[in-house]
């Protein structure tokens, strides 16, 4: 996170937040860098700052989450789920109850086919591979292969894996329990959850990610501009193709918009 005296920032993978957080170190100058990806603490969220977030067009997030785990292998961790089998309980532990689920989780990890997913992550330019490993993500006979917690929830029936971090991320966490016992079961469930739960004040747009850094500048009244921004390069750019359609067809594009309605819906995309 970065936390200053009017703003607290938590980074939601893949959005740009390595940059945010390099802009926000050097602008404001008061503000400290905490270890990234920390998760929010009930004092700040019940503090006065505002509360910030980032997002990313679905589409574009999972070919770049994609195309890094094609580039970091084993140092990312979806890469070294979906391609080792895990079968510590520890990682499902703080899960109450789900007994059956549990079972069936460690169960599936043997019917994991290892070398095919490591197949899948061997080229970032590759567009069929990319499209087999958004099937595999969407795919409710394996979501345990996965190897998270969002395979043990329920919700992975009718939300998709962008969403449920998004959930964990911008949501309070001391309600993050009906994530895993049932008492969300449909997309209008998810929908008055995350409207309750959502903590997150402002959100800086990926697409507009200069644009909407200046107009959160403006309401702390620091003056920033975006000639200023367009100086500052990339952090941790990925290798892909330039174009998203290159990489979806048109059943992987319904999978997503689909799943991911709520962020499509809460974003306008």
């Amino acid at each position: 996170m970065f936390i200053s005296d009017k703003i607290c920032f938590v980074e939601f993978g893949k959005t740009g937040c390595s940059f945010i957080r390099e802009i926000f170190s050097k602008k404001i100058k008061d503000g400290v860098l905490t270890k990234i990806h920390d998760p929010i603490t009930d004092e700040l969220i019940l503090s006065d700052k505002i509360k910030v977030g980032s997002i990313r067009n679905p589409y574009d997030w999972y070919i770049s989450l994609w195309s890094f785990g094609c580039l970091m292998q084993k140092r990312d961790p979806l890469f070294s789920n979906l391609t080792r089998r895990k079968l510590n309980p520890k990682r499902i532990i703080n899960i109450k109850r789900n007994y059956k689920e549990k079972i069936y989780f460690l169960f599936d990890q043997f019917k994991k086919n290892i070398n095919f997913n490591k197949e899948l992550y061997s080229d970032p330019y590759n567009t069929e591979n990319f499209k087999n490993w958004i099937k595999l993500l969407f795919n409710s006979k394996k979501k345990n292969y996965i190897g998270e917690n969002y395979s043990i929830s329920n919700t992975n029936k009718f939300i998709g894996y962008m969403t449920f971090h998004y959930l964990i991320r911008f949501t309070n966490k001391n309600f993050h329990h009906k994530l895993f016992d049932k008492s969300l079961i449909s997309y209008d469930d998810i929908k008055k959850f995350y409207v309750k739960n959502n903590y997150i004040d402002y959100f800086i747009v990926f697409e507009k990610l200069n644009e909407s850094l200046v107009n959160l500048f403006n309401l702390i009244d620091l003056n920033v501009s975006e000639s200023d921004l367009n100086e500052e390069k990339p952090i941790n750019k990925s290798k892909r193709l330039p174009s998203i359609d290159e990489y979806f067809n048109a059943e992987t594009k319904d999978l997503v918009k689909k799943y991911d309605a709520l962020i499509f819906e809460m974003h306008n995309y």
